[in-house]
Parts: structure tokens; C-alpha cells; sequence
């Protein structure tokens, strides 16, 4: 296939990923040229693309570099820090960009600024496989940063303003530090100051870890929460410099088994032992446990993932008369138990609550309010199954409160596996193939062709 790029583009474009339409904007470098590389670039809470790829300015560099620039769009302007929404959206961008602009699947690489960052550090523990480095700007997890175990060493460059006040500063380290500990970095950081002869710069480099990954952080002195482009150094460009010397190895797709609602039922007396999911067919949707305490409401793909707390229920008969209680089920065809409480749907106040929980229950049977975690489960021919809260007296229509006068009528079924897509990619780490000096610049692959002085060869300093 041929592929051939003339005009530098920044044009807004629309993909639909599993039933729902997402946006995205996107820079490409005129004369492009093939396999090459990606960089993804989140916006921050209330933000938008177009105004992430403004401060980001990374036109300049990635029309020298030759790489293509996407900006998605979060839906209501924010990114989910929980579940697989919007992992399914930068898989499917990935996908996207490989079949029109050719990209290289080894060398793909994500960044965001604030909760864009906070989004970036989410997916290093659920698409390491599938991204090169990690560049979070002004960003990390609130509650706290964690690697799980099994994921690859991963290289991160990390950009934060000392006087943010929005996303502190002091909290970086921590995050840090447990990539730090999981990639097996030495402890003791690097230190330049006055970075690149900019007063305001100074950079902590921890490495090389295994598979000679680095973490970066640049402290940015008495800088906000903004994107710094000052003195000369741009961040867009840092960042470029420090992912650009990553890449790994695609072995190639793996079909993955999709499930999809298998046996229905049609009474109460039959789910009766059976674990089962709640979804709604004509949405093409259903309900599940994220993996915090949120209920999700989402595709199949996204629903029915391993990586969330559960997408199947089982009935628990309540104390309340004709009630029961949804107990969440998890991947592995456990109870689910949250907090040291068993796991049950539960709803809020009408007067306060915004959405739907998988919480315990207090002695009034729901977390939130009494009777919130007690359903009445309707039963109709030919529709299917309405979830009343006994506790609102309303319906369930998705994953917000139950405050709805009509019923939403859902299918309540087993599922089966159908291999009907490539969801997912399995890929080894490489060491990285070019050599660079210490300014991070490309200086070829043959090592005998260079002058003398300090190299970074497969990820570590080199003395010729």
C-alpha cells in the first residue's frame, strides 16, 4: 500500500468508537513520509483540543521531526480515570492512524496536560503495551499513583510548574516514585540545573532502569498550571526528545473473543442462582462496575472488560418485601466487596445524587440512603426487565441516578464469546535503535562512524 502526504493538515475529524462518535483534531507534517510516529495529546478538565494543541505549539517540531499529532476530544470535556472508556478511544485512534497515515505501531506516544496527565498515568497501567512513553504535563493520579504488577518498564517524562496551584507540586514526587521503584531505577536522580541554560529548568533524570527506561521529571521554578514555553525550551519539544528515543516491537493483531448476550431470560424464577449481565440490546450498551465505585454505563467493549470490577450480577433476596439486591460479580466469578462490604448497585438521594454506585449497605439496606440498594425488578413480555429503586421510587434508564418515571427495559442474559474484531496487539520492548548524544539528538546507528565522547546506545551511557 502506498501511502503519500503533501499538505500539512489541522483538521477536525470524527471516529465511532464502540456506538459512540468521538472527536479528535489532528496535525500533519506535509511530505510525511511512512512509519511514523504518533504523539497523542490530552486537554485538561473544561479544556477542548483545539485549545491543548495551542498550548502545546508542537507544529514546528513535529513538521521538522515528521510525526503525526492527534488531540482527542473528551466527552463533556473530561477524560475517564476509571474504566476503559476512553482507553477503547486511544486504541481506536492508534488503529485510525495506522490505516491513513501509515504510522509506526512501535513508536506511539501519549501526553496530557492536568487531568489529560492524570488520564496519561491511568493508561500506563492499561496500554504499556501499546504506548512507547508516557509524557504527563501538570498531572497524576489524586488519589494516589500506582503500577500494577506485570506491566512493562515504562519510559515517563513528567512537566510540572513548582507554584501550581491547581494540581499541587508537592505530590509529584510520590507518583513519581513508584515508577521509579517498578521500572528498577536507581533512586538517586540526575540532577541539571538551569536545563538547556533556562534559569527557571531544572531536570531529574532517574536511570536507566530495566530495559533502560528513564523517568524525567522537569521542575518548572515558580511556574502555574499552564503548559511552559519559555526561555527557549517548549515543552512539546522536550517531550518529542525525551519519546523519540523509544520504541517497541509489535509482534502483531490477535483476534481477541467479544462477548455478547447469549441466553435471555424471561422471569424472575429463572435468574434465580444465575449470574448475568444487564444490558440494554438496542443500545448496543449495559451496565458494569468500573474500577472504583462508580457504575458504568457503556459499549459491550468497554462493559464487558476484565480490567473493570465486574460486568455480571447475581440477585440477593432483601429484607424489604419483593425486593432484591444486585451483587456485583467480578471477572474472575467473585463477590465483588468494596471497603470491606459486599458490593451492591445502589442509588442516591433524589434531593443530591448524580449517579449510581456498587457500595455496601448500612443497616437501612443502601450506602447513601435507606432502601437504595433494593430493587424492584418488573418483568415484561417482549421488552424485558425495569429496575425500580425502592428507595427513590424511580427507574434505572443507565449509569445515572434512578430518577426516571418510565421504565428503560433491559436484557438480562448470559454471555458467550464471538471473535468478531482485533481489539488488542501483544508487543515485546526493544531496545531503542538509534544512538543519541547527551542533548538527546540523533546520531545515527553505527557506533564506529562517531567522534569521541558519551553516547546513550540501547538506553545507557556509552564512553567512545
Amino acid at each position: 500500500m502506498a501511502f503519500c502526504f503533501l499538505l500539512p493538515s489541522a483538521a477536525q475529524q470524527k471516529i465511532k468508537v464502540g456506538g459512540t462518535e468521538r472527536e479528535y483534531k489532528i496535525y500533519v507534517p506535509k511530505n510525511l513520509g511512512e512509519k511514523r510516529p504518533l504523539l497523542i495529546s490530552c486537554h485538561g478538565m473544561n479544556q477542548d483540543a483545539a485549545y491543548q494543541m495551542n498550548m502545546l505549539d508542537i507544529k514546528s517540531v513535529a513538521d521538522t521531526a515528521k510525526f503525526v499529532t492527534v488531540f482527542p476530544e473528551g466527552i463533556s470535556k473530561s477524560w475517564d480515570l476509571d474504566g476503559n472508556r476512553d482507553i477503547n478511544f486511544v486504541l481506536a485512534l492508534i488503529d485510525k492512524m495506522v490505516d491513513d497515515y501509515d504510522i509506526d505501531r512501535g513508536r506511539v506516544y501519549l501526553s496530557g496536560f492536568s487531568m489529560g496527565g492524570m488520564f496519561t498515568y491511568h493508561a500506563m497501567n492499561r496500554i504499556a503495551d501499546r504506548i512507547a512513553a508516557f509524557a504527563p504535563i501538570s498531572g497524576y493520579p489524586m488519589g494516589g499513583a500506582t503500577a500494577k504488577a506485570g506491566v512493562r518498564p515504562i519510559p515517563i517524562i513528567h512537566t510540572h510548574g513548582t507554584s501550581d496551584d491547581v494540581v499541587t507540586f508537592s505530590n509529584v514526587q510520590s507518583a513519581l516514585n513508584v515508577w521509579i521503584n517498578h521500572n528498577g531505577c536507581p533512586t538517586t536522580a540526575i540532577v541539571t540545573k538551569k536545563y538547556r541554560n533556562a534559569s527557571h529548568i531544572t531536570r531529574r533524570v532517574w536511570g536507566p532502569g530495566n530495559d533502560g527506561v528513564e523517568v524525567v521529571l522537569m521542575e518548572m521554578a515558580n511556574k502555574g498550571h499552564w503548559i511552559s514555553n519559555d526561555n527557549g525550551v517548549k515543552t512539546g519539544d522536550e517531550i518529542w526528545r525525551f519519546c523519540s528515543r523509544y520504541s517497541i516491537e509489535v509482534d502483531g493483531p490477535v483476534v481477541k473473543p467479544q462477548l455478547q448476550p447469549d441466553h435471555r431470560f424471561a422471569s424472575l424464577s429463572e435468574l434465580q442462582g444465575k449470574k448475568f449481565a444487564i444490558v440494554n440490546e438496542t443500545e448496543g450498551k449495559a451496565i458494569y462496575g468500573s474500577d472504583a465505585q462508580n457504575l458504568g454505563y457503556d459499549d459491550y467493549t468497554t462493559a464487558f472488560d476484565d480490567n473493570n470490577s465486574g460486568y455480571l450480577f447475581k440477585l440477593v433476596q432483601s429484607s424489604v418485601s419483593g425486593g432484591y439486591l444486585l451483587r456485583l460479580i467480578t471477572p474472575d466469578n467473585a463477590e465483588y466487596s468494596i471497603w470491606g462490604k459486599p458490593g451492591y448497585l445502589n442509588a442516591q438521594p433524589l434531593s443530591s445524587g448524580w449517579c449510581c454506585f456498587i457500595l455496601g449497605l448500612t443497616a437501612g439496606n443502601g450506602e447513601d440512603m435507606e432502601n437504595g440498594a433494593v430493587w424492584n425488578i418488573e418483568y415484561e413480555e417482549g421488552k424485558g426487565f425495569a429496575l425500580k429503586n425502592v428507595g427513590t421510587g424511580k427507574y434505572l434508564k443507565d449509569a445515572t441516578n434512578a430518577n426516571n418515571d418510565d421504565p428503560t427495559y433491559f436484557t438480562f442474559c448470559t454471555l458467550s464469546a464471538a471473535t468478531t474484531a482485533i481489539s488488542s496487539v501483544q508487543v515485546a520492548p526493544q531496545q531503542s535503535r538509534v544512538i543519541y548524544d547527551l542533548q538527546g539528538r540523533a546520531r545515527g546507528t553505527n557506533p564506529s562512524a562517531l567522534p569521541r565522547g558519551i553516547y546513550i546506545i540501547d538506553g545507557k551511557k556509552v564512553v567512545k
